[in-house]
């Protein structure tokens, strides 16, 4: 199988996965309380602006002629419109996705470049002060809540010290904060996940090999050690990316971070049902591309699982 076909077959298996995400999403609009017409239009409305809004959404026909129009939108690319905006969603999150997409690849860079080596560290000296302040940091990580951290930054280095901007979006400054704030919650789960497998692999046969002849320690551990244990470390990076597209959504709304996250918060306030549809399909989507991507890299690492993906015809 070459890689192509290795890749449309994985996107074939995604169809499904797609489609329940779209009858849910059809179905959850339908069977929330209240009427979703009166509620975009909201309770001082007269009916011709509720029955205008029904007419929008395709509320007054058939559930039936409702789902197959619903589906049918979706394979053109069309989303809908947005009720707020009243432009077509995908517009919007076109818009909003890429400062959504550099605060997530920042603090995924930010988490990257201090989790893995302290990650090395622990595991080279689980007993030592450095390693147990690794360690324990990872777990301060993982559990603080992203609007403490957020809001606890924000006081310190914005209100106290006024070195960096609280809120917005322009200046290479303004994503320090929230980049920092999102990467934060991601390190522990990565020095943790660096730490195992760094410590799986020196326990390794071609390790203690490796050492018998001589080897330097920095020579075991760089191009030995880490090099079989990337393959976790890339999946909890590539796993890490789609859930700070997600995580993002606190940080954005705490640092008025103009991205999809705070788009998102937006349309659940003013009830902008394609727009919360919209936005979560495209997510959905980005997940599985992401996910796609990870399973590829894997290869690039490791023979053994590029064999055992695909032989080259």
């Amino acid at each position: 199988m070459t890689l192509a076909r290795y890749v449309v077959r994985r996107l074939l298996q995604a169809i499904p996965t797609l489609f329940i995400l779209l009858i849910f999403m059809f179905i959850l609009v339908r069977v929330l309380p209240g009427d979703p017409a009166r509620l975009i239009a909201g309770l001082e409305a007269t009916e011709e602006d509720v029955e205008r809004i029904r007419v929008l959404l395709g509320l007054d026909r058939p559930i039936h002629e409702q789902f197959i129009n619903y589906m049918l939108d979706i394979l053109r690319g069309d989303l809908g419109t947005s009720i707020k905006f009243e432009t077509p969603v995908i517009q919007e999150i076109l818009i909003r996705f890429p400062r959504t997409l550099e605060l997530a690849i920042v603090a995924e860079l930010i988490s990257i470049a201090i989790a893995i080596p302290l990650g090395i560290i622990s595991a080279l000296r689980p007993f030592t002060k450095t390693g147990a302040l690794a360690t324990i940091g990872s777990l301060l990580g993982s559990s603080m809540p992203i609007y403490w951290l957020g809001l606890i930054l924000i006081y310190v280095f914005s209100v106290n010290m006024r070195l960096l901007p609280s809120f917005g979006y322009g200046t290479p400054a303004h994503i320090v904060l929230p980049a920092f704030t999102l990467a934060t919650l991601l390190m522990g789960n990565l020095v943790r996940i660096t730490r195992a497998s760094v410590l799986d692999a020196l326990e390794s046969n071609y390790i203690v090999t490796a050492k018998a002849k001589g080897l330097s320690e920095r020579l075991i551990i760089y191009r030995h050690a880490l090099k079989n244990a990337l393959i976790p470390i890339i999946t909890i990076s590539g796993l890490q990316l789609g859930a700070l597209l997600g995580g993002a959504i606190l940080t954005e709304s705490v640092f008025a971070w103009p991205g999809i996250g705070l788009l998102l918060l937006d349309s659940i306030y003013s009830r902008d049902y394609p727009l919360i549809q919209g936005i979560i399909i495209f997510y959905a989507v980005i997940l599985i591309l992401i996910n796609l991507i990870v399973d590829i890299a894997y290869a690039f690492v490791d023979p053994r699982v590029r064999i055992s993906l695909w032989r080259p015809e």
